[in-house]
């Protein structure tokens, strides 16, 4: 850090710039300096126009630090109930930059903490503290795929990311820019690896774990080596879980479009403590609001000034590769900065390379005659390994193949996804061929089962259309048939979630406005009226909840603790993006 900071000063001198400290106080203070051009911050703590054209005062908020590097200010910012806004403003490095130097503290412990957390969540450890030897061993192999990465992700991205390690940096905290590229791509690595079952160096993965059993026995219950494929036997890939739905026209009171989207991300224990609202205003691009937290280029939830919305639910699928490319949340990130509807959306991710399977989900206030006003994305690679798309059917071994081809059959050839992406929008028909298809089928002693289930899509209204964290199209459904997925493919809590969201919206469909559709991606909240139990009273927010109205550019997002009881529940956080556009040329 010494000699960072010697370099830094050098540079300084020779380039004959001067770094000015920030405004800051109370548990924002800060002396540091910078050696990227930082000046000082335009108005001090706290202070703003105090008038209906300054959007701090607009939204609620008040000033708390902020910082200019390069021209361009970033500012914290805190809401009436406390809950935190970061509004970045600039080139990509500047706005990366401003994050790490705005929230030090919380990006150096989403970087090192909450990775480790995730990791141990991840394969099935339940919240204990996951052994160093095999963390180490995990984190290099997810690292090398992560960097691989690199070809693919957008050079702005690239940009932030080293922002915010070098904005970290200026504040004492020592966070390098592998450990951001770790934390917004890792997740993407980590399910390439669990469902190719390979590793980058899994040549030489019997000799290490021949050394991880000695250091730390239990480990032959979370990883090995068999027939040449890694396997995690306790791994649990849904500890990610999302439900989301996009409702326009006549479900809704006057017209709106409302994206409806409830990220269950696992906490690691420390991102409810720095969950925040952010509000991004780019060089290059659309301005876009999201529900975030410091260290994240990537996003799992935006709206940007056009009215165009986006988020991405996990889902397991042999449609996933052995390089993960564009993970998800760079994915997401790049669309909602760079696109302005569905139709410009759509392109961009077929000419994106990824490698994993997800289920993403849009929105716009614009109406699209292919989209309408929300699609759900069935997603898988864009090309596996040797460059070739795949069909869904195709991917399963030859005696799955012959033994589901009464099914495979029923596809339609004509249908068949694009560049790894098939779409459901709020018009689209479940085939009929596929109507009620639930059935074991058993053999030897019948102890041995393989369920077919293909799970039917509930909504029919043409303005509604409803996503948790399984494929409803058959064609991607059939990737779910391998014999590894079906494992691990117990889809009866998805579904009921799936089910159980359809079942709130039926009886206020046409009655939708801004308050009931929160009310409505709220329903797994314990403090709601519900006769079911999925979280607790006062525990963490899995990630967070949240509601969009497309064309006010409106988003109100619940992060951080439940409150105690339905007499004390959490206020939700409102960012309203209007009032940040007047000031942006």
């Amino acid at each position: 850090m010494h000699r960072i900071l010697y370099f830094a000063v050098i540079a300084v001198l020779v380039s004959g710039l001067v770094a000015f400290g920030c405004s800051s106080s109370g548990n924002y203070s800060s002396t540091a300096k910078s050696s990227q051009n930082t000046q000082d911050a335009d108005n001090e703590q706290g202070q703003g126009d105090e008038s209906p054209q300054d959007p701090f005062f607009t939204n609620g908020l008040t000033v708390v630090d902020q910082v200019t590097i390069g021209g361009d200010n970033g500012r914290l910012a805190l809401d009436k109930n406390q809950k935190t806004c970061i509004v970045l403003q600039g080139s990509a490095y500047n706005m990366g930059y401003q994050m790490g130097y705005l929230m030090p503290e919380a990006t150096s412990r989403l970087t090192s903490e909450f990775t480790r957390g995730v990791m141990a969540d991840f394969i099935g450890l339940e919240g204990e503290e996951i052994p160093d030897v095999l963390y180490q061993f995990i984190i290099n192999e997810v690292s090398i795929l992560c960097n691989q990465a690199l070809d693919v992700i957008p050079d702005n991205l690239e940009k932030e990311m080293r922002g915010i390690a070098q904005g970290t940096a200026a504040r004492g905290y020592e966070v390098s820019f592998e450990d951001v590229l770790l934390l917004n791509e890792g997740i993407d690595a980590l399910f390439s690896i669990f469902m190719s079952r390979t590793l980058p160096n899994i040549d030489r993965l019997s000799d290490v774990l021949e050394g991880l059993y000695q250091e730390w026995p239990q480990a032959r219950e979370y990883i090995r080596l068999e027939g040449g494929e890694v396997l995690f036997p306790r791994a649990n890939p849904y500890f990610m879980g999302c439900n989301e739905f996009v409702v326009s026209k006549t479900a809704t009171v006057g017209d709106h479009v409302f994206h409806g989207r409830d990220f269950m991300f696992p906490t690691g224990d420390i991102y409810q403590d720095y969950a925040c609202m952010g509000v991004y205003l780019p060089d290059e691009g659309y301005p876009f609001i999201t529900a975030t937290a410091p260290g994240f280029v990537g996003q799992a939830t935006a709206v940007n000034s056009k009215g165009l919305s986006m988020g991405m639910d996990v889902v397991m699928g042999e449609c996933t590769r052995s390089t993960p490319g564009l993970g998800c949340l760079l994915v997401l990130r790049d669309i909602v900065q760079n696109c302005s509807n569905l139709d410009e959306a759509v392109e961009r991710m077929k000419a994106q390379d990824r490698g994993v399977s997800w289920i993403y989900v849009l929105a716009d206030d614009e109406w699209s005659e292919t989209y309408t006003n929300g699609i759900v994305v069935e997603e898988g690679m864009s090309e596996d390994e040797n460059g070739q798309e795949f069909s869904g059917p195709d991917l399963l071994p030859l005696w799955e193949q012959w033994l589901l081809k009464p099914y495979i059959d029923r596809l339609d050839p004509q249908i068949v996804p694009d560049r790894g992406l098939m779409f459901r929008n709020q018009e689209w028909i479940y085939p009929r061929e596929f109507w009620n298809i639930n059935t074991n089928l058993t053999w030897g002693d019948d102890s041995k089962r393989f369920r077919i289930y293909f799970p039917d899509q509930i909504e029919t209204w043409p303005d509604v259309v409803i996503a948790t964290n399984n494929y409803i199209i058959p064609r991607m459904v059939l990737t779910t048939f391998s014999p590894w997925i079906l494992l691990i493919r117990d889809v009866t809590e998805r579904v009921w979630r799936y089910e159980t969201l359809f079942d709130h919206i039926a009886p206020v469909y046409q009655d939708i406005d801004f308050n009931t559709a929160r009310d409505l991606i709220d329903f797994l909240n314990p403090n709601q009226d519900i006769d079911y139990e999925y979280y607790e009273p006062g525990g963490q927010i899995e990630g967070h909840h949240a509601i969009i109205d497309n064309g006010e550019l409106i988003m109100e997002a619940l992060f951080g603790y439940y409150g105690p009881d339905a007499k004390h529940m959490t206020p939700w956080a409102r960012i309203d993006l209007k009032p940040f556009l007047e000031n942006v040329e």
